[in-house]
């Protein structure tokens, strides 16, 4: 079982990268949890998505100890840095997120612009890596996911996002 935390702040599209997540191991086939949390403002406030995966049945109702954090903003990782298991991994966006305990990452936001012209493909970026790093579901699971999930006419940037953090991830 692996239990996985996304967080961020509302803009960066946690929420749809933890669905994602948890949409690419059901098709795998898997047991998996989704559930998120966010505050009330739309665009700022603290947003948390979590995954619980496993091929074992779930008895979880949420991330009680996370074998892995990925975290966006500073504020995603201040909010839930104590949810991490100590030899549990962290990811962060390197340009946002000053962290107090060793992680690895890369410039998540920096990618999504320089890649796809837009900062709000960070999320697919960062589950890119995510995937990479973990291996906890199949690249080509993650991509039929995201083409299940985007808006219609998003599919191919946010594809393109992903493998940009995948490729990053595979460093």
């Amino acid at each position: 079982m692996m239990q996985i935390r996304l967080a961020g702040i509302g803009g960066q599209g946690v929420i749809l990268a933890g669905v994602i997540l948890g949409e690419a191991a059901a098709i795998e086939g898997l047991n998996v949890l989704q559930t998120q949390d966010y505050g009330s403002a739309s665009r700022g406030g603290h947003s948390i998505a979590d995954v619980i995966i496993s091929k074992e049945p779930i008895y979880e109702l949420m991330v009680t100890k996370a074998d892995v954090l990925v975290a966006l903003a500073q504020l995603g990782y201040d909010s839930t840095k104590e949810e991490l298991k100590r030899d549990g991994i962290l990811i962060v966006d390197t340009d946002l997120v000053k962290p107090d305990r060793d992680y690895i990452g890369a410039p998540f936001t920096h990618l999504a612009e320089e890649n796809t012209g837009l900062a709000l493909t960070v999320n697919m970026v960062a589950l890119g890596y995510l995937v990479a790093k973990t291996g906890i579901v199949k690249k080509e699971s993650v991509e039929e996911a995201i083409k299940r999930r985007v808006p219609k006419g998003t599919e191919d940037i946010n594809v393109k996002a992903f493998r940009v953090g995948y490729e990053e991830g595979l460093k």
